[in-house]
């Protein structure tokens, strides 16, 4: 298992050039990756990059409200851990920032079996999976009885990981069989 700390990600400019993304783990290394997992921050109203072929998730992690325009259906995502899910050649933009956002984005190749969710605590759970994730949004979060700091991301392929929340946290998983 592999730990992406918040310490190491490395800014970049999104695709489009309207924002600013932390590229977490893109699996494979190479393009066209199956499975691309990032954390954005949202200062202000502009548009998403348009990923055809994929499915995203989008989670808010701090900051916000954020309003989204999705394919012209607005959803707002005011608390950590409210989420959205959207085809990747959707037209999607953050129409409104109350306050700027930190949010997960997940975009898995639609020719995967992919389960992403939020967890809440407390509660434990068994994940096994071709490739599993868990991101620490809040509280205190375990991953094979590792503690993860908040808004850290563990990673691993073929193998199980065990995943404890304590009473109010929050972490995001995603699974792919």
């Amino acid at each position: 298992m592999r730990v992406f700390e918040p310490t190491e990600w490395v800014p970049q400019p999104w695709r489009n050039g309207a924002g600013v993304t932390h590229e977490l783990v893109r699996w494979p290394e190479t393009d066209p990756f199956a499975i691309r997992i990032s954390v954005a921050d949202v200062t202000a109203p502009a548009p998403f990059s348009m990923f055809p072929g994929y499915t995203r998730w989008l989670y808010l992690l701090d900051g916000g409200p954020v309003t989204l325009a999705i394919d012209g259906s607005d959803a707002v995502l005011a608390n950590a851990g409210d989420g959205v899910v959207f085809a990747g050649d959707a037209s999607v933009a953050a129409t409104a920032v109350a306050r700027p956002s930190r949010d997960l984005n997940v975009m898995v190749s639609t020719a995967l079996s992919t389960r992403c969710e939020i967890l809440r605590g407390p509660s434990s759970h068994e994940l096994a999976g071709s490739v599993v994730a868990v991101f620490a949004i809040g509280g205190e979060v375990t991953a094979s009885s590792r503690a993860l700091a908040r808004h850290a991301c563990a990673w691993t392929t073929d193998e199980r990981i065990g995943v404890e929340l304590s009473a109010g946290a929050i972490a995001a998983i995603l699974v792919v069989r």
